[in-house]
């Protein structure tokens, strides 16, 4: 399994990048949004040229906040322009994979509303995503919308479109991460890791939460998962990451780069 870490997008994006290879990571989950990873600012050849002289390989993640499930018509339409003008500059990085998070209406609006809301902007970023050779993946956020039935409900409408767990959001609400793994494992394309208290999305490091890591990686096994996973710790002491690099390794089985 190859091991990640995203840039802090208000940072440099460059010296993030460095600091990603430097410490042994396998590749870089690009976090291109405001300010300092937008593409106002960046350079998309110079990130091509700096990760293949690093040797790192690349996912990509567009900004959290699209709201490709807005009751507006408006809003959707122009998540999806948005989305359009980043993936262009992902396919300039030479990124296969890009991740799309989920996004909710209000809750005066039912869940059905926001699936169908959000189905018709992501078929169309996929079909976008593919005239650019991009697989579009679906990541669950941490809402009590963001349930095994509404996740299935989406992947089902939405041909190609690939699923990303984050294991911290599937530990919310009485999920238990586990069982997503397997319900979701013939999409499963890409895992975010942290840890949590059962509540609040802390985005801690594994271990010092509530979820049963060890349960989590016997499920991975399980059904052969054997992909991309980012360690997705906010930290400000950066040593809290690397150490929870080295146990993410020991359950992984894996030796660090």
């Amino acid at each position: 399994m190859k091991i990640g870490f995203p840039n802090d997008p208000r940072r440099d994006l460059l010296s993030e990048i460095e600091w990603i290879a430097v410490h042994g990571f396998d590749f870089v989950d690009l976090f291109l949004e405001p300010d300092q990873a937008a593409v106002e600012v960046i350079d998309p050849a110079s990130v091509r040229e700096h990760v293949e002289s690093l040797r790192l390989g690349v996912v990509g993640h567009l900004a959290w906040y699209l709201p490709i499930g807005s009751p507006l018509p408006q809003l959707r339409k122009a998540a999806v322009s948005t989305a359009e003008e980043y993936l262009r500059a992902f396919r300039e990085i030479s990124v296969r994979d890009v991740t799309v998070h989920a996004h909710w209406p209000p809750g005066f609006f039912s869940e059905e509303e926001g699936v169908g809301w959000q189905v018709e902007s992501l078929r169309q970023l996929v079909r976008i995503g593919a005239e650019m050779g991009i697989r579009m993946m679906y990541e669950p956020i941490d809402t009590p919308r963001d349930s095994a039935h509404n996740v299935r409900c989406v992947l089902d409408r939405v041909p190609g479109l690939l699923c990303h767990l984050d294991i911290g959001h599937c530990n919310l609400f009485g999920r238990d991460p586990a069982d997503m793994i397997r319900r979701f494992a013939p999409r499963l394309n890409h895992l975010h890791v942290h840890d949590n208290n059962g509540v609040w999305d802390q985005h801690l490091p594994p271990g010092t939460g509530r979820i049963e890591w060890p349960e989590v990686f016997a499920a991975l096994k399980e059904v052969g998962y054997d992909k991309t996973l980012t360690l997705e710790v906010f930290s400000q002491d950066r040593d809290y990451v690397l150490l929870a690099k080295s146990k993410i390794e020991a359950l992984c089985g894996k030796r660090g780069r």
